[in-house]
């Protein structure tokens, strides 16, 4: 019960923010423009409010809701109004005499019980509603991880790009040097200058490219945030430290946490249930039903005894025989449903399991990327400091080589940092844990 009021609370705050999505259309939807500079925090925000897939789920839940809703109908009580113009000849004439026969009345009529079936079609309803929770938790799980993938991919393409143009410039210089020298002093062959312009060229179409990739991965986070064509400018490095020293845990320390926790399974649970419900509703097809009606009613001719102006009728309806066994091939067709969700849970509970076992893995595996990454990032650091200091004292020096290392060592950082949190994210929501990353940055 605590699971589900935890969900049920979280369904109904997304609601109040996609409230706007669903009443406006989108011609008529206006939003804000983006914050710059642009924190995570501002974006995982922003992505929920305005992205059509969490409409699309959050509408799934209604139409359960409604669905359930329709169920309680059932035991509405309905009014209508009969009219009845007629004519008729009586039987005890000895002639044929059309008389004004006509009547009308008002009829109340209310299902009282039919002895279990309507409650094991609430109990399906409200699985089905549970379902459709658990679905849209994890859609907006997986929804705040792909804005996290595409905020840190624009940053990572910035390093890359910065790399990129640190190498085009280094062999743009060799090249254009080794090509004046050529000209001059003929201290280089036409062999040697073609091979580095070759290398000059291959270095400019990585730096197109890198610079295209920065459009695309803008474009893929407006996309995420359900702002398209609204592209970052400027993104701000959010603080980590809340994953940085955390302690990757066992396996089996979690893993009854995750089974008990993960809202794909809750989904698949209340399938199940759903299901179990729907062979009980299918087993009382021919269950017996209780109602009653209320008539009152006005006649134009009011003479013979039989013609009551109140009426209160109870109406037990209990069936027989079915020929068409139609009751044995909808109980056979729930029960193999059933099987079949029962089947879906266990594939599901194996997908944890597995996906567990290979965060874990990733993340430890990952933790020491992250110490490789910054010894790697310490020594070219010292290594420029070197190649400057012989620059500056006119020595042969590879002061641009450095300088490019440095780049790529800062984005080689970036990128298993970055991954780290992913990580970190993606076991969060396995476990339903809130996200250190909505905190503000």
């Amino acid at each position: 019960m605590k699971a589900t009021g935890h969900i049920s609370i979280l369904c109904v705050a997304a609601s109040w923010l996609l409230c706007p999505a669903l009443a406006l259309g989108e011609e008529e939807r206006v939003h804000p423009p983006l914050p710059e500079p642009l924190t995570l925090s501002d974006a995982l925000l922003i992505g929920i409010q305005s992205h059509p897939g969490l409409v699309v789920a959050q509408n799934q839940v209604a139409a359960a809701e409604i669905s359930s809703g329709k169920v309680d109908a059932s035991y509405g009580v309905n009014a209508f109004v009969e009219l009845q113009p007629r004519l008729s000849s009586r039987a005890a004439a000895d002639t044929v005499d059309f008389q004004d026969d006509s009547r009308y009345g008002l009829v109340l009529r209310k299902r009282l019980t039919d002895f279990g079936r309507t409650e094991s079609r609430k109990e399906a309803a409200q699985s089905d509603i549970a379902a459709s929770q658990a679905r849209f938790v994890t859609r907006l799980d997986r929804h705040r991880l792909e804005i996290i993938r595409s905020f840190f991919a624009v940053i990572l393409a910035d390093h890359a790009y910065r790399a990129r143009n640190e190498r085009l410039a280094i062999e743009y210089f060799r090249y254009s040097r080794m090509a004046e020298r050529r000209d001059r002093f003929e201290q280089f062959s036409d062999l040697e200058v073609a091979k580095q312009e070759a290398a000059y060229r291959k270095a400019y179409v990585a730096r197109h490219r890198a610079d295209l990739e920065r459009r695309q991965r803008r474009h893929a986070l407006a996309l995420n945030l359900g702002r398209p064509g609204e592209l970052s400018s400027d993104l701000v490095v959010p603080d980590l430290s809340a994953y940085r020293d955390r302690e990757v845990p066992e396996y089996n320390d979690i893993i009854d946490e995750a089974i008990a926790t993960s809202s794909i399974l809750k989904a698949h649970r209340a399938n199940v249930a759903s299901a179990q419900a729907k062979v009980s509703i299918t087993q009382k097809l021919n269950s017996p039903v209780l109602s009653a009606d209320f008539e009152a009613r006005e006649y134009h001719d009011s003479s013979f005894s039989s013609r009551d102006r109140y009426r209160l009728n109870l109406k037990f309806i209990m069936p027989l025989f079915d020929g068409t066994h139609v009751r044995d091939t909808e109980v056979a067709l729930a029960e193999n449903a059933l099987a079949q969700k029962w089947a879906e849970l266990l594939m599901a509970e194996y997908g944890v399991r597995e996906d567990l076992l290979t965060l874990i893995s990733d993340l430890l595996v990952n933790r020491a990327a992250i110490v490789a990454a910054e010894a790697d990032e310490t020594y070219r650091s010292y290594y420029q400091d070197r190649s400057r200091a012989m620059y500056e004292m006119e020595m042969r020096s590879d002061l641009g080589d450095a300088q490019a290392a440095v780049a790529e060592a800062m984005l080689e950082a970036a990128r298993v940092n970055f991954k780290q949190v992913l990580l970190w994210a993606e076991l969060d929501a396995l476990l339903a844990r809130p996200l250190a990353l909505m905190e503000e940055d």
